[in-house]
């Protein structure tokens, strides 16, 4: 793929679903996920992710009893280059209740989009 990223944002939240999607090689989806995580990779843009992610992260793998795996996404995470983790704040939390009640969306949505919408920190993927 040689698209860019759209508005052409130096920082991207990447959302959980990219990540499942590059991992998993969904059949659609995988291509594009994948395009995002190698630009990242690569240092065409730099990404944040919330801790949230983390945990959704590490789910599947651990309801199959595959601890290497949850560990090995894990490290990923922690040392993916260009990558940036963001803890997840009492000022994050307090804006994804704000979210939730505007817009009815669920917890782990409106903990990434929170994250997001920091005045520090571009839209999402």
């Amino acid at each position: 793929m040689s698209a860019k990223l759209p508005g052409g944002h130096k920082r991207v939240l990447i959302d959980t679903s990219v990540w499942i999607y590059h991992l998993e090689n969904h059949p659609q989806l995988g291509p594009p996920a994948g395009w995002v995580i190698e630009s990242l990779e690569a240092g065409r843009f730099r990404g944040i992710a919330p801790e949230l992610t983390l945990l959704e992260l590490t789910v599947q793998p651990l309801q199959l009893g595959r601890q290497d795996v949850a560990d090995h996404y894990e490290v990923l995470l922690d040392h993916f280059p260009n990558l940036e983790i963001v803890p997840v704040s009492r000022e994050i939390l307090l804006e994804s209740a704000a979210l939730r009640a505007r817009q009815k969306l669920r917890t782990p949505d409106a903990i990434q989009i929170a994250t997001g919408i920091r005045p520090e920190f571009p839209p999402r993927l």
